[in-house]
């Protein structure tokens, strides 16, 4: 939380503390913006700081005690401390920086990555891999996780440039989390009759879909749900069974996925 102070109140603290007859004006400019830099970068570290020096409390107007002043020269020193600290703070908001440039670039030079998202029952992310594998596809860089491994996607989207994701029945609410927050992040994403508790009426142009609703009654509202984005167009609708779906779909954008 950002500590809130006025620039008068700045002044105000500086001036009462000092006496500016003997500091010259460069010095009293200097300790100003550093007074005022060191709130946004220390922030409660420096409250604390001036609290101590100054006996002012930041959060309650004009409640100023005195109970010692402070000498010209432990002034100088709280500034040059906090001269110290907002240098420390920069220093390390411009590692991170670096430290995040570099793991981009890492992660771009490794090559894209494609996930592949399984759903219940028989359809593990083994099972997943060998209709992959019937389509012809190489399983170079592709990951084929289940639908219940959300903490192994965001693991494999942090260390991996996944540039591709699908997901099939179950693991398709994965994909939807994916298409409703970071669709900008992947060239291809598949959902592959996938369940879903939300009609969309339109979808990304990288999203890439085949569904049919009628392989899902025993579950009517997501029956419901996807015969409705059939209708609309927003899912391609295929008439082939649920388990036969994954290598259609795999056959259909063989040349996006290989």
């Amino acid at each position: 939380m950002k500590i809130k102070i006025t620039e008068s109140q700045l002044k105000r603290i500086i001036e009462r503390y000092t006496d500016n007859s003997t500091l010259n004006e460069a010095w009293y400019d200097d300790a100003l913006d550093f007074v005022k830099s060191s709130y946004e970068t220390v922030k409660g570290k420096t409250k604390e700081v001036f609290k101590d020096l100054t006996g002012v409390d930041f959060d309650k107007k004009d409640n100023i005690k005195i109970d010692e002043v402070p000498t010209n020269k432990e002034i100088k020193n709280k500034i040059e401390d906090i001269k110290k600290d907002v240098k420390i703070g920069k220093d390390k908001e411009e590692k991170d920086t670096e430290e995040k440039k570099d793991e981009k670039k890492t992660k771009t030079e490794s090559g894209g990555t494609t996930v592949v998202i399984g759903g219940i029952s028989y359809a593990t992310a083994n099972w997943m891999k060998s209709q992959w594998e019937n389509a012809g596809l190489s399983t170079k860089n592709v990951e084929f996780i289940n639908y219940n491994e959300g903490s192994k996607l965001e693991k494999l989207k942090d260390t991996k440039n996944v540039t591709k994701i699908m997901g099939f029945s179950a693991g398709g609410r994965l994909v939807w989390k994916e298409i409703d927050n970071n669709p900008k992040d992947y060239d291809f994403i598949g959902l592959i009759d996938p369940s879903s508790s939300k009609a969309y009426t339109k979808l990304p142009s990288n999203v890439k879909s085949l569904s049919n609703s009628g392989n899902w009654g025993g579950y009517p509202s997501i029956k419901s749900v996807l015969a409705a984005m059939e209708k609309n167009g927003t899912l391609t609708k295929t008439s082939k069974a649920h388990r036969d779906i994954p290598l259609e779909f795999f056959k259909k954008h063989e040349d996006k996925l290989d």
